[in-house]
């Protein structure tokens, strides 16, 4: 049997609502986990396969563990009871016919920086509300993203999101949510290959929302993937009618709940139509899908913020958020936003949280606070 190299590794939640150990490795045969003294069997979760010279390994954590390893690599402990949680999204270096961000240059792509100032931090969970996988074409020629493997394959999810990722890897459980750019047509095979928090590696279109319980605090995880931007597509009215149901459902009787998802709810077509009074139970709703920060209270809804910093090409274009006025749901006051790379540390307080914006060098740049199903942010001077 072939002694399996770790290429990767690192601990996240499932939609069983429990934390997961996954390992990424060269080989044919899994690693063994440990968590504290216990000695835990990773299973395969993925084979190699065209595109995927690795394999993917994966095995439950029990949520009270202290500490965790796969071999001898040491993993962060679960979450209980989060005071510190970093979101971040958008990630990947843009590749694709009519752009090529510089990949190899740290001050276009700044996602390796900011990686390194979220491990600087130790949060107690981080959380990627999707969009991994950006290159997507060949580098033209000349262009700063020479040498840059594209693709759904082994090669380009290490370049884009496995190995910059490493040191928040090391440092921070993560919940991670799938984006538009991880659809079945896209790069689907690969994130259910990785990432997705299902137990079955085969790519569809939609997958049920999932609770992950964290002392006070509740995440509901909603997949957006397939979303429409614009208009209602007839065939997924159905499909997040139910979801939005069962989503309300799982978020009945925490005492704090946050709706984290890939696109924002209130500007697409398919999610504000068949929402309806879903969100009432939620205290804010996070996302990304737009290339930039932004905060909004919305009239009758709760809170929506916005981190799609991460490291992909900016929206420079503010009026996508800040003319959220569509339909039924109105910006109440006046949103909050700003096209700058970096990522969200969302604090708790005794009111609720504070967010400070931070740019790929850890400084902090706005500040807001999040609280009573509001959000107001001020700029740093």
């Amino acid at each position: 049997m072939l002694i399996a190299t770790i290429l990767s590794a690192w601990l996240q939640y499932g939609a069983d609502g429990e934390p997961h150990a996954r390992a990424v490795v060269s080989g044919a045969a899994c690693p063994a986990a440990r968590a504290d003294e216990k000695l835990l069997a990773m299973e395969r979760r993925a084979a190699g396969g065209p595109g995927f010279d690795d394999v993917v390994c994966d095995v439950a954590i029990p949520k009270d563990a202290k500490r965790v390893a796969v071999d001898a690599r040491a993993l962060p402990a679960p979450a209980h009871d989060p005071r510190t949680i970093v979101v971040l999204g958008d990630t990947g270096c843009r590749i694709s016919l009519v752009l090529a961000q510089g990949c190899n240059d740290p001050s276009a792509w700044p996602l390796p920086a900011n990686a390194r100032a979220i491990a600087a931090l130790h949060p107690d969970l981080v959380i990627h509300v999707g969009d991994y996988l950006y290159r997507e074409r060949a580098c033209p020629a000349l262009s700063a993203c020479s040498g840059s493997p594209h693709g759904d394959n082994a090669f380009a999810w290490q370049a884009d999101w496995l190995r910059p990722a490493a040191p928040i890897f090391a440092n921070a459980p993560m919940l991670m949510l799938r984006g538009n750019h991880e659809e079945c047509s896209r790069n689907g095979p690969g994130w259910f290959r990785y990432l997705d928090p299902h137990a079955s590696t085969a790519c569809k279109d939609t997958t049920d929302p999932y609770a992950v319980d964290l002392g006070t605090l509740r995440i509901v995880a909603f997949d957006s993937a397939v979303a429409e931007d614009q208009g209602v597509n007839d065939d997924h009215g159905p499909i997040y009618r139910r979801q939005f149901a069962q989503a309300r459902a799982l978020a009945i009787g925490a005492s704090e709940a946050w709706f984290v998802t890939h696109r924002p709810p209130y500007t697409n077509g398919d999610e504000r139509d068949a929402m309806g009074d879903a969100l009432q139970p939620f205290d804010a709703v996070l996302s990304g899908h737009i290339h930039l920060f932004g905060a909004v209270d919305v009239d009758g809804q709760p809170p929506l913020v916005i981190n799609g910093e991460g490291g992909t090409r900016l929206d420079l274009n503010y009026a996508s958020f800040l003319g959220l006025a569509m339909g039924k749901l109105h910006a109440a006051g006046t949103p909050f936003g700003e096209a700058r790379f970096g990522f969200g540390v969302y604090r708790r307080t005794n009111a609720g949280w504070t967010v400070s914006l931070r740019d790929p060098g850890g400084v902090e740049r706005a500040v807001c606070v999040l609280a009573k199903r509001s959000v107001h942010c001020e700029r740093v001077e």
